[in-house]
């Protein structure tokens, strides 16, 4: 994972809230609460879109059709008054908050966001917080690939593989520093 292709990632949070466009009506049909993924949290299936009004009015739109903007996303079809409901989709923001356990038992750090591809909707990797200050010295570090063993609740299980795959995403404070010397 070079640098100029991790900088066409997205990640989830920076998602979360961004409104939707019609793409045939340019109509706002609301922002975006969650993208869902496939049974292995392999690839995101689609959005989930809170509405404004009452009543549970939430819409589901086909990750094949948007397109990830900056500001915005454009939904060109695949839009569904709820079809899926949050409970039978697998959201991404149960991923959020678990610890990240080598099998060996090493604690990894807990996940603080998720990496997608915005083509493709591969998720290319969880992001790392180990801790508020070892963020800031050395940057929040990727986990690379999916899919992990759930362990039992709040925890993913990483194979000493996809450990020694793990690398900085952001520089921290520390980096910067050292790399103006």
């Amino acid at each position: 994972m070079g640098m100029s292709e991790r900088l066409s990632y997205i990640k989830r949070e920076s998602v979360i809230g961004l409104p939707v466009i019609d793409g045939k009506t340019n109509r706002k049909l609301g922002i975006v609460k969650d993208f869902y993924t496939n049974k292995g949290n392999t690839h995101v299936e689609g959005l989930f879109v809170a509405r404004d009004g009452w009543g549970n009015n939430d819409l589901d739109i086909s990750f094949s059709g948007v397109t990830i903007g900056t500001d915005a996303i454009i939904a060109e079809g695949g839009i569904q008054q709820g079809a899926k409901s949050a409970d039978e989709a697998s959201s991404l923001d149960k991923l959020l908050k678990k610890r990240a356990i080598r099998e060996d038992g090493q604690e990894l750090g807990i996940i603080s966001d998720i990496l997608i591809d915005p083509i493709t909707g591969r998720i290319e990797g969880l992001e790392l917080s180990v801790s508020v200050l070892d963020d800031l010295l050395t940057g929040r570090r990727i986990i690379p690939n999916m899919p992990y063993e759930q362990g039992s609740g709040d925890v993913i299980v990483v194979s000493l593989d996809q450990a020694a795959k793990i690398e900085s995403y952001n520089r921290g404070i520390k980096n910067i520093f050292l790399s103006k010397i």
